[in-house]
């Protein structure tokens, strides 16, 4: 008479171990139920290091071009070089921005605006061609920026001051024309003579009496 076994065996699989579990008086070779409890899997996702490095070269390109990109205005004058080459005397620029408008030096900020959009408009009816006409307006333009700009005009103007007359020093507000009073100066208080003649008549009694004393003791 055949021994017929119907125990069940569970088998767990978890990560890399495999555990299995038998009940004792069992035999392995009879019908035996085997469950598998997996765990879920994770789902892992991989970046491959190419797409990164294809997108970087583009990235740089854009941020290039925007700088390039990016208007520059005409250069400023106000460095610390140019400071010292004003204080020694040395011109901080060969151009002659006054020249370039038209205008005389100390002139006010109104005409300076005014000089400007009539020499555009003259550069307009020249008919020069694209190239040149850039070229004369990026001139004006900087000559512009400079003397409209109160702290620019007056580097310059003081460099100019201190070019022209190195043995006297010039402070950068004297040439300033912003500094410059509009009004007349207040009267000053009257100025008080009775000290100053009574010192006038001691001095001069003082020598009187110093004469005759020398006459007398001389005798």
């Amino acid at each position: 008479m055949a021994l017929s076994t119907t125990a069940a065996t569970t088998l767990y699989i978890s990560g890399n171990n495999i555990h299995a579990s038998t009940p004792k008086n069992a035999s392995l070779f009879s019908n035996s139920t085997i469950s598998f409890s997996a765990k879920q899997r994770r789902r892992l996702s991989i970046r491959s290091s190419g797409d990164v490095s294809s997108k970087t070269p583009t990235t740089e390109t854009e941020s290039e071009k925007s700088i390039d990109e990016a208007p520059k205005g005409p250069p400023s004058l106000i460095s610390a070089l140019n400071v010292e080459r004003a204080l020694r005397g040395i011109a901080i620029t060969d151009a002659d921005h006054y020249g370039r408008l038209g205008l005389q030096r100390g002139c006010s900020y109104e005409q300076v605006t005014v000089a400007y959009r009539n020499k555009v408009d003259e550069l307009l009816n020249q008919g020069l061609d694209e190239e040149e006409l850039s070229k004369k307006m990026d001139l004006l333009k900087e000559s512009y920026s400079i003397l409209s700009s109160v702290e620019e005009r007056r580097l310059y103007d003081w460099s100019l001051a201190r070019t022209e007359q190195p043995d006297r020093y010039a402070w950068p507000f004297e040439v300033d024309i912003t500094q410059t009073p509009t009004e007349e100066p207040p009267p000053g208080e009257p100025e008080d003579v009775g000290p100053t003649r009574a010192v006038g008549y001691f001095m001069l009694g003082w020598l009187i009496l110093s004469f005759v004393l020398s006459i007398a003791f001389a005798r």
